[in-house]
């Protein structure tokens, strides 16, 4: 998704949501907030709800209406409420930009974007930067590692981090021989540089290099070329019905390898398809998901999950798949710092409130930690200053505004649930990069 993930991972999620045709839109809020006189504030969700790349507005709703929820709760931002309107950039860029044109245009009291993926980022983001409009992106290439620009806010680790972490888990394995297996579309390919640029930093053997187009009928050719090259381990991201076809045709000729999937495939409509192919059993013991993040047990992440199920109505069903989720985690958090920051700043324009979002996520001597928005608007009328500890952990920007962490090696139950297996330190992603 990092336009992620463009990954065709899923359009079967788009029958599980409201779907935004291009340049239109869903406005929704809560109505679980205390009224105010004043009107309501708008954040904009801009990604694709249909197309390739339709799961990753599944995600992203998974994220932004939990946080609206939470925040309009807590009696909304400055007096107004929050609400949310969705924008269809079908994962076309020629589409995108026409409809994020179109919303800036058309929206009275727009607050700030979540969204603008690896497919559109590299068109809507200097756009929204232009207009001087607050953006938490989602986009994973290594042209954001040190953005000049202003607005841009990045809420998860590059997409080459991914593919690092993935290639020192494999390591760890003590596995030498590695597959790589991706889909040709944008998405799928975001973490495919990191994976192969970790596996020659570890001096492990890269044996087959294979593209799946999408949505073939069979793969059986490339399923044969990867098993002829008897690989370890193999490392992979596509939507899900190529992902159910490829392995499924594996399953049949008796040779699955265990699988690593990037955090592209820890989504319904990648891992249902691919557990009913291949079989529970056997998904269980194969496949393992490397994720960003690694959220513990707090008052940010029970908020998280009170707000999914609060708005489980506008996500993808069922529900409790997004409560590991690192993306929608990643979402949430972006929509309660900026609602933070204009706490604090006591301004909801984004060209007053973005110089805000490091004073309220950064660490600090006499800073209080605040893990929902209901506490920290209490601990900055109060005339603290906080630190946001957010549902995927301390949301650390640097100066390039990139927040990145940890990653994470896990099981999935077979409702989602994430078992962590092991750690994979932001330092040994760095040192191994």
């Amino acid at each position: 998704m990092r336009a992620k993930r463009s990954a065709a991972v899923g359009l079967a999620l788009a029958a599980g949501i409201g779907l935004a045709a291009c340049g239109t839109s869903n406005v929704s809020s809560t109505g679980t907030g205390s009224s105010s006189a004043k009107g309501p504030i708008v954040e904009g969700a801009v990604i694709a709800y249909t197309g390739t790349n339709a799961f990753e507005g599944g995600v992203t709703d998974s994220g932004v209406y939990p946080a609206m929820y939470e925040i309009n709760k807590a009696g909304g931002i400055l007096g107004h409420q929050l609400n949310i309107e969705t924008v269809d950039t079908r994962g076309d860029p020629a589409d995108a930009l026409p409809a994020a044109q179109k919303l800036l245009a058309t929206t009275s009291n727009l607050v700030g974007i979540t969204g603008a993926g690896t497919t559109s980022g590299p068109t809507l983001i200097p756009l929204f930067n232009s207009n001087k409009m607050v953006v938490m992106s989602s986009a994973g290439e290594a042209r954001y590692d040190r953005s000049a620009y202003q607005y841009f806010w990045r809420l998860v680790p590059p997409d080459p981090a991914n593919g690092e972490a993935m290639a020192l888990w494999a390591q760890k394995h003590g596995f030498t021989r590695i597959a790589a297996v991706f889909g040709t579309d944008s998405g799928s390919q975001g973490d495919l540089p990191g994976v192969l640029q970790g596996i020659s930093k570890i001096h492990a053997k890269l044996v087959a290099n294979v593209s799946l187009t999408p949505d073939q009928p069979s793969y059986r050719p490339e399923v044969e070329q990867v098993l002829a090259a008897h690989p370890q381990v193999i490392m992979t991201e596509s939507d899900g019905a190529t992902a159910a076809t490829f392995f499924g045709e594996m399953k049949q000729l008796g040779q699955l390898v265990p699988i690593y999937g990037t955090q592209g495939t820890v989504t319904n409509s990648w891992l249902n398809p691919v557990r009913g192919a291949i079989g529970a059993s056997n998904f269980q013991k194969y496949y393992t998901a490397i994720v960003g993040g690694t959220p513990k047990p707090s008052p940010a992440l029970q908020a998280f999950v009170q707000g999914v199920k609060a708005e489980s109505s506008k996500v993808p069903s069922p529900a409790s798949q997004w409560f590991g989720n690192p993306y929608a985690q990643a979402f949430y958090d972006g929509v309660i710092v900026q609602a933070l920051a204009m706490q604090a700043a006591k301004s909801t324009s984004p060209s007053v409130y973005n110089n805000y979002i490091m004073k309220v996520t950064a660490p600090g001597p006499g800073k209080e930690k605040v893990y929902t928005f209901a506490q920290g608007k209490a601990a900055l009328a109060a005339g603290k200053q906080i630190q946001y500890m957010g549902a995927s952990g301390p949301v650390l920007f640097d100066k390039y505004h990139n927040s990145f962490g940890n990653e994470a090696a896990e099981s999935l139950s077979a409702n989602g649930t994430p078992t962590v297996l092991g750690i994979i330190t932001e330092r040994a992603i760095e040192k191994l990069g």
